[in-house]
């Protein structure tokens, strides 16, 4: 992947997307700005795929618009989901870090656009700019409490809990943890993707989100959810508690 001219954008585009509470989001002004002139765009169809395990780590995509989806597949050809990444997220940012393959398939799952950041040019980046370190080491200290959080709910709760606080999980992700009452979240997964997210069958979790439905904690509306928060966040503490 080579950057031209035509795929640089302003320099306000990039700085948006540059923006969203992740890895980026809170650094100053100036230090965005040497991030966006680092920074080459690029637009995808649905289903490309961006790199493959073991393909060599030389850039990280940050996410402008669209979804990604992050997997492997088995000896058997089974694709195991890990996750999703939207807006404001960043994908490959391990390899870029430590230079090693990388260690999962990225594919789109709709049309999506996105900045990607060469390896070289960031490493001289957190170099001038130490802010641009410390936000790489919170956003890994970030990614460390995602992977123990679906490990803690996977291993210890049962598959209504463990729905209940992925609901939870994805909403602070997207909005973070001051959530309002009622709020709306597109979790940008199919039926059989959200299972194998949480360890289950696809029935079991149609069964599963089913009754939250019914109960009133969420509403379905199209392909969003509309989440009851206090209502979730008790069925949490229920779950977590035993009751």
């Amino acid at each position: 992947m080579t950057g031209t001219a035509q795929d640089r954008r302003g320099a306000r585009e990039s700085l948006a997307a540059l923006r969203p509470p992740t890895l980026f989001g809170g650094l100053e002004a100036d230090v965005l700005e040497v991030v966006a002139r680092l920074s080459v765009w690029r637009d995808w169809p649905a289903e490309t795929t961006l790199f493959q395990r073991g393909d060599e780590g030389n850039h990280m995509v940050i996410v402008a618009t669209g979804r990604l989806r992050m997997s492997l597949v088995s000896a058997a050809g089974r694709e195991i989901l890990l996750g999703t990444i939207g807006p404001g997220g960043v994908i490959g940012e391990l390899a870029l870090i430590d230079g090693q393959p990388r260690s999962a398939d990225v594919t789109t799952m709709e049309r999506s656009s996105g900045l990607i950041l060469w390896r070289d040019g960031f490493l001289s980046a957190m170099q001038m700019e130490p802010q641009l370190g410390l936000a790489v080491s919170r956003h890994l200290c970030g990614l460390l409490r995602a992977t123990n959080h679906q490990m803690e709910s996977i291993a210890l709760h049962d598959l209504r809990t463990r729905l209940v606080r992925f609901l939870l999980f994805a909403l602070e992700q997207a909005q973070g943890p001051d959530l309002p009452a009622r709020a709306e979240l597109r979790i940008g997964l199919n039926q059989t993707e959200l299972a194998n997210m949480l360890g289950a069958s696809r029935p079991k979790v149609n069964r599963a989100l089913q009754a939250l439905i019914e109960e009133g904690a969420v509403t379905r509306m199209e392909d969003r959810l509309i989440c009851d928060t206090a209502m979730l966040l008790a069925l949490a503490e229920a779950g977590e508690s035993g009751g």
